[in-house]
């Protein structure tokens, strides 16, 4: 049958198969009751034909998109692209397609997206905590369910799957107390988030415990760039300190240049640096990083399994996990 490849529809594919149009409709709808012999036939008629379904139309029949929305606040971080890539292949895996969902930020660093609505999305997997609560509101409000991915915005009722954060802070102070280290640092950015401050409370908490004094607390900045000043500024103080823990590779990357080529600090001899998230840059030869991994590949499925759990199942119990972070040390550290 030589049936253009840009005309080709059902009809034609039902045709070729000998078998009704709606049963082609079936077939290319996940969980409908088609023999496995007719699968076979409207599968070989579509292959034959060149026959691609066409997925917004078969939405407006099952009232499902497969559509997920992926909401987060760049790519440019190096994690990100690998979460992104992660969550999209367990997607796959179930049926899903992902959509990236842009944000932007508004006036006086107040960040949104557009309208969650209008992506027709089954679901929606947030991996930031600097959003609004209006994201959350959106979704309840159109019934679409969200799971916060490695952050937890407070103040919403939506389901998380996070890393163990306040294990890590614990284990980051154990590892400075081991080195009889008494002056020791959390080096932060400016963004107060739920995460970020499970680990410094782990970390202060665990300290004080070991070594009955508490750590200094210094907010920098997320970006590299952004965070130089205050790293300039912690080094040029009196007190420098022995040991620090940064809420990312980016900030203890730039601590460690800072140190090294304008304090002539040795590491980890004058001073130990921890970072937090692995990112492939901490195997890099100029840092050597010791850091925190978080087991991403676990987050997107438990993610992807809470989604596709309240989607089919419209299972609106809350679900509130946490995932075992693992320590890597390398060079940074003694």
């Amino acid at each position: 049958m030589n049936i253009p490849k840009q005309t080709v529809t059902s009809k034609d594919v039902a045709k070729l198969a000998g078998v009704s149009q709606s049963t082609v409709s079936r077939v290319f709808v996940e969980g409908s009751s088609v023999s496995e012999k007719t699968k076979q036939k409207v599968f070989e008629a579509a292959k034959a034909l060149n026959y691609r379904p066409n997925a917004f139309a078969r939405s407006l029949t099952t009232n499902q998109s497969k559509l997920i929305g992926l909401v987060f606040p760049d790519a440019d971080y190096p994690i990100h692209m690998k979460t992104l890539q992660l969550i999209s292949s367990e997607l796959q895996k179930i049926g899903y397609s992902a959509v990236l969902i842009p944000w932007q930020v508004d006036g006086e660093n107040q960040h949104s997206i557009p309208n969650i609505f209008q992506y027709r999305v089954d679901g929606v997997i947030a991996a930031s905590a600097t959003f609004n609560t209006a994201l959350y509101e959106e979704c309840e409000e159109f019934n679409i369910p969200i799971v916060q991915y490695a952050r937890v915005v407070e103040g919403t009722k939506s389901s998380y799957v996070i890393s163990d954060n306040y294990s890590a802070g614990q284990i980051a102070a154990q590892r400075f107390a081991d080195s009889k280290l008494s002056d020791v640092v959390y080096l932060t950015g400016e963004v107060p988030t739920f995460t970020n401050q499970e680990r410094v409370n782990g970390f202060c908490d665990e300290f004080k415990s070991l070594t009955g004094k508490n750590p200094r607390v210094v907010e920098a900045n997320y970006d590299y760039g952004g965070a130089l000043e205050e790293i300039r500024a912690l080094l040029k103080s009196g007190a420098k300190p022995q040991g620090v823990f940064c809420a990312t590779d980016n900030l203890a990357m730039a601590f460690m240049d800072i140190a090294r080529f304008e304090f002539d600090l040795k590491i980890p001899e004058d001073v130990q640096v921890i970072g937090f998230d692995d990112i492939p840059q901490a195997t890099w030869l100029s840092y050597e990083l010791s850091t925190f991994r978080q087991d991403f590949t676990r987050l997107a499925r438990e993610s992807v399994k809470i989604i596709s759990n309240q989607i089919k199942e419209k299972d609106s119990s809350l679900v509130r996990l946490m995932v075992p972070v693992r320590f890597i040390e390398r060079n940074s550290t003694n």
